[in-house]
């Protein structure tokens, strides 16, 4: 019988929620040598068409599934958005405490607002910079959060330029073979 595995995402100010993970651990290779992560893939109920910008221009795509990976040793989350055939809509890149365990197979992460949407042609959007700034005034957020997470905004941001300069606009295909992640994530 396979593991179950779960997952709780909290936010500050208290909201959560939790599900069961569909995928599990998995060893991704790495110049530094090989990065444990936690992969969750799902499918939405209904689909949703959304207009993304494409290495070849704006294009409509229904966005019908995802899949996420969590990091113990980064302060986020990476969610890749799919099409049924397996096209890349975008990636969401949650940043959040690192993963940590609860108990045995419950993991956990907390949500430090800050967000970063990727289209499909590496154009790189910063999201809800009012909440996260609105955090760190209320003290919700702590100054060493703050830091850790603008830090990972910026190599994240990083990561997506130099692997466009060296790719090209296809940078999406430039993901690991055996896990699906994309490469640019695992530099940052």
């Amino acid at each position: 019988m396979a593991t179950r595995i779960f997952y709780r995402k909290e936010k500050l100010r208290g909201a959560c929620w939790e599900y069961q993970v569909e995928g599990g651990w998995i060893a991704v290779p790495t110049d530094d040598g090989p990065r444990r992560l936690l992969h969750h893939r799902f499918a939405f109920y209904r689909s949703r068409e959304v207009e993304v910008r494409t290495p070849t221009g704006p294009e409509r795509l229904f966005r019908t599934g995802a899949e996420q990976w969590f990091f113990p040793d980064r302060w986020f989350s990476l969610l890749r958005f799919t099409t049924d055939d397996d096209r890349t809509v975008g990636y969401y890149v949650n940043f959040s405490r690192p993963l940590i365990e609860l108990r045995e197979n419950y993991y956990r992460d907390l949500d430090l607002e800050l967000d970063l949407w990727i289209e499909p042609d590496g154009t790189a959007t910063e999201l809800d910079r009012d909440e996260f700034d609105a955090e760190c005034e209320t003290e919700r957020l702590t100054l060493e959060w703050a830091t850790a997470v603008d830090a990972a905004c910026i190599s994240v941001s990083r990561a997506v330029a130099e692997t466009l300069s060296v790719v090209g606009p296809g940078f999406d295909r430039d993901r690991d073979p055996a896990t699906g992640i994309p490469r640019f994530i695992l530099r940052s």
